[in-house]
């Protein structure tokens, strides 16, 4: 039987005990202090699964932060905080990032969590690879209040050559960075934008020597799966549970290509069949993929947690590299 390696993307759910713990830190009940050792604490619980499952590559779960935009934050200054914005065609919400000045890449904040994720990996057993997390530039710029640069263009630009400076500073031992690019695919995002990108991840990627995996989910748009295919990555991510009816299309596009595929359904509870997952992903191996990582198809703040266990442990059936 083919074996398949995992790969854990995005966040994991917050619990309701530790949305407490940020409840109580946010009135001032709680110091910085123990509001840290409960994130960890966490955190060392959802390591503790992926390596029970195999996982070859995953994130630290963004436990510590509300959402995916409020990880840019933590690496760069110039922007705050606005209003709670829905997340695409989620019951899910984030704050939209209002940007008020030049962006800066910010080194230290970002580039300690990491290292704290890096003991913590060592002290559950967890050897696989990490992967810092970021927001892609196209995706940044849509799901932000743009006032201080002039076009959408330049803010893409700025922003990718502020985080090609956090990258390349990433720790030893944070092996594989994971871009978060959904907008790619989104209804509606001006030519004028599209066009850019190729720039814009250059400059995002150039001297960056670690392994650069690029994450989709949601709707694959057909039409621009080339333009993704062209990036400078290492993996191309898609979200396959919920494009089943377009996979002719993506198997003939990712002959000699490393490929992700979410084959697990974040935004139902319903529970898949593993034989439904291995005929899926064995055709695109099938089909000349030169790798194959399998795992949760989006971020997993929008089931249960016990769900999302169940989930992931479904992968140690058909991964386990």
């Amino acid at each position: 039987m083919i074996k398949f390696r995992i790969s854990i993307i995005g966040s994991y759910p917050r619990s309701p005990s530790l949305g407490k713990v940020f409840s109580r830190f946010r009135a001032g009940k709680v110091s910085k202090d123990i509001l840290e050792k409960e994130v960890m604490r966490r955190e060392s619980t959802f390591l503790s699964l992926v390596k029970d499952i195999g996982a070859h590559y995953s994130t630290d779960g963004l436990l510590r932060w509300d959402d995916l935009l409020d990880v840019t934050f933590s690496y760069l200054s110039g922007q705050e905080k606005g209003e709670l914005m829905r997340f695409f065609d989620n019951n899910f919400y984030y704050r939209k990032p209002v940007i008020k000045d030049r962006l800066r890449a910010r080194l230290e904040e970002y580039l300690s969590y990491l290292q704290g994720d890096i003991e913590l990996a060592k002290q559950v057993g967890y050897t696989g690879t990490l992967k810092a997390v970021i927001v892609g530039p196209l995706t940044y710029s849509l799901l932000s209040d743009n006032q201080y640069y002039e076009t959408v263009e330049e803010l893409i630009m700025s922003y990718s050559a502020e985080v090609n400076s956090v990258l390349k500073n990433l720790p030893r031992g944070i092996n594989a960075v994971e871009i978060h690019e959904p907008s790619i695919f989104a209804k509606g995002v001006k030519t004028s934008l599209l066009d850019r990108l190729k720039d814009a991840y250059q400059t995002l990627l150039s001297g960056v020597q670690v392994e650069k995996h690029l994450i989709t989910y949601f709707y694959i748009n057909s039409s621009r799966i080339d333009l993704l295919l062209s990036l400078p990555v290492d993996v191309y991510g898609f979200d396959i549970i919920e494009n089943m009816n377009i996979l002719g299309v993506l198997y003939r596009k990712v002959k000699e290509r490393r490929v992700f595929l979410g084959v697990l359904d974040t935004r139902n509870t319903k529970i898949e069949r593993v034989s439904t997952i291995r005929r899926v992903v064995e055709k695109a191996r099938e089909k000349g993929a030169s790798e194959v990582l399998i795992g949760n198809a989006a971020p997993m703040d929008f089931i249960p947690e016990a769900v999302v266990i169940k989930k992931l442990k479904l992968l140690k059936k058909i991964g386990g590299a």
